[in-house]
């Protein structure tokens, strides 16, 4: 049984190496298995020299692989969708690769944005090229394919552009994703559990200002902290709260994200009485591209309260900063107004 097993293996590789050495052993040297095999001699060779020579044997293996493939696919019929031959697309892929890993050294987003256009230039060279590679005026026949080649070839291209662009913009402007899409004509979300996941920016600013406010706020005098929340002294809150806020977003800047400057400066809203205390809302403004023409704001409410500490010299209260969660636009129930909130 176990002799019967590796004779069939054995007999898979001889059968395998055969076919391989079937293909790369032309009747003729005037073959594409030559150009492979100049490819892979040129690239073992690039190991082996030092300097320029070494760019210059992998360049040579580039070229080659290049040049056999496009005839290794070419004259092979079956490797087509339809009767339209990929050939060209799998030779872009190629060229794409070589002019943007070799030669720029950086496999970028653009490679795929070019690889349609530079595909669209190989399938239509056989038309524009007469003997001896000299350039002629299409048949009139072939116009009409290459114009749909090129234009389908264009707004595939522009399509991968628009891609990359929007994910460009989903990464600077975040809170981007939070919005609705229901009336765009071009971009559906897949996920109905990404806006759950997907929350503006502004609720991390308005989450580190209220904290840093808590810390600010938190056990001190109760007389000095009512201070502040009195109209007459008021001004002393917001320039507490400004003073924060730019600390925030100093802290959390990233080179990647441009939006915060788009979410207006954290500031104060309504500060209310309540039975034992004050209710300071902290409100900011998105005004950033949005889907609507009304505002989006996101509001935190904050309880302060005075609580009895004991001291050496009696009872002393002082004050307490409790704050709810983030509301408002992509948080919670949407806070929607018609113009822009008094703050």
């Amino acid at each position: 049984m176990i002799r019967q097993i590796l004779n069939n293996i054995l007999n898979w590789i001889n059968n395998l190496l055969r076919t391989i050495f079937a293909i790369f052993n032309p009747d003729t040297a005037f073959s594409w298995q030559t150009l492979i095999g100049l490819s892979v001699f040129s690239w073992v060779m690039s190991f082996l020299a030092t300097n320029i020579f070494t760019i210059i044997l992998a360049s040579f293996s580039w070229w080659f692989l290049i040049l056999g493939v496009y005839w290794a696919t070419t004259s092979n019929k079956d490797i087509s969708i339809g009767k339209v031959l990929l050939s060209p697309w799998i030779t872009g892929a190629l060229v794409t690769i070589y002019i943007f890993g070799i030669v720029t050294g950086e496999l970028s987003a653009d490679a795929l944005v070019v690889w349609p256009l530079i595909s669209a230039i190989i399938a239509a060279l056989p038309t524009c090229l007469g003997e001896n590679f000299q350039p002629k005026i299409p048949d009139r026949d072939k116009r009409q394919p290459l114009v749909w080649l090129f234009t389908s070839q264009l707004i595939l291209s522009s399509w991968f552009q628009f891609y990359f662009l929007v994910e460009n913009w989903l990464v600077q402007y975040p809170t981007i994703a939070a919005d609705t899409f229901e009336k765009s004509a071009f971009v559906v979300r897949l996920s109905t559990d990404e806006p759950k996941q997907r929350l503006p920016r502004g609720t991390t600013i308005l989450d580190l200002v209220a904290s840093r406010l808590e810390e600010q706020l938190n056990n001190q005098e109760w007389s000095d902290v009512e201070q502040i929340l009195l109209i007459r002294e008021r001004e002393k809150l917001h320039q507490l709260i400004k003073q924060i806020d730019a600390e925030v977003r100093q802290e959390i800047a990233s080179p990647d994200i441009k939006e915060d400057n788009l979410w207006q400066e954290v500031r104060p809203g309504d500060i209310s009485l309540r039975e034992s205390g004050y209710n300071l809302q902290l409100n900011t403004l998105w005004q950033g591209p949005r889907s609507q023409i009304k505002p989006n704001v996101l509001t935190k409410s904050c309880e302060i309260i005075p609580v009895n500490r004991e001291t050496d010299t009696g009872i002393s209260p002082i004050s307490q900063v409790e704050c709810d969660p983030v509301e408002g636009w992509g948080v919670a129930e949407p806070i929607v107004t018609s113009k822009a909130p008094s703050l």
